[in-house]
């Protein structure tokens, strides 16, 4: 308080306030914090599939000569293996997928010989794992794997593998952002649906102009946040998204997006990429 001199006749020993200075008005969206605006442009929610810290959740089919066999969806940080054994070197990075032993689905003899003798060359396993915008693939055993990104429902049987899954390095399997500029095209109406299901072709030559059933170890991954997002993209027939539509992407909680707020996260997302190795991330 600030105390004004003593005016001459008052009374001694007596300190007078001054009138009060008048307060401007304040607004009341400024007096309350939680009304005012947000100005800054909301984080776009795609932009979690490029953390590397985030989990992609993965689902895992394995076929034994055409049969389904086994399913598994797992979300793991550090990528997963294909492994033939539960007794295989867990030091290695990526959660252990073990494949079912033949027997408990096959009849053939012959064919479980030979699924089994398949199973015990993958050694420290096949391995998957995401770095940046990349999905990356290694063998760790003797178990030579082919691969190719096609269909979920069947894998391209009428053309060769898009390669061999290399042995003493990391390489590229499925790369996010030709997928999403694919989505985007897609979204639009003018372009098919891009692929995201990695099919490997294990122990053996990828099945060329053949039956896929005949080989006897396949195995399908689909990311499922990538599923999520062509789902999403069909909801309206692709090129007419007019209804709110529920996106789970991870183990995030669902967003609720228009259509215009899907494409418009869709672009701004490819112009945020950057392209990043697999130590880089």
């Amino acid at each position: 308080m600030v105390l004004a001199p003593l005016p001459d006749s008052g009374p001694p020993g007596l300190a007078v306030a001054p009138e009060p200075y008048p307060q401007p008005l304040l607004n009341p969206s400024l007096d309350n914090p939680t009304s005012f605006p947000n100005l800054e442009p909301s984080e776009n929610p795609l932009r979690r599939l490029l953390v590397p810290g985030e989990e992609w959740e993965f689902e895992v089919t394995a076929f034994y000569r055409g049969r389904q066999v086994f399913q598994q969806t797992i979300s793991c940080p550090g990528g997963l293996r294909l492994v033939g054994s539960e007794v295989a070197d867990r030091t290695l990075p990526g959660w252990p997928i073990t494949l079912p032993d033949p027997g408990a689905s096959l009849t053939d003899k012959g064919v479980m010989s030979y699924v089994r003798h398949v199973l015990s060359r993958l050694g420290g396993g096949l391995a998957l794992w995401r770095a940046g915008q990349q999905l990356w693939a290694q063998r760790l055993g003797q178990c030579h794997t082919y691969w190719a990104v096609s269909e979920e429902l069947l894998p391209n049987s009428g053309n060769g593998p898009d390669g061999e899954v290399p042995k003493d390095k990391e390489g590229g399997v499925l790369d996010l952002g030709p997928f999403i500029v694919d989505l985007i095209t897609f979204t639009e109406g003018s372009g098919r649906s891009p692929r995201y299901t990695l099919w490997f072709c294990v122990g053996e030559p990828w099945p060329q102009d053949q039956p896929w059933t005949k080989r006897l170890v396949m195995v399908k991954v689909v990311p499922t946040c990538l599923r999520a997002l062509v789902e999403l993209a069909r909801a309206g027939g692709a090129s007419s998204l007019e209804n709110t539509v529920e996106l789970h992407i991870s183990n995030s909680h669902p967003l609720s997006l228009t259509s215009d707020q899907y494409k418009a996260y869709l672009k701004d997302l490819v112009e945020d990429m950057d392209f990043q190795g697999p130590g880089e991330a």
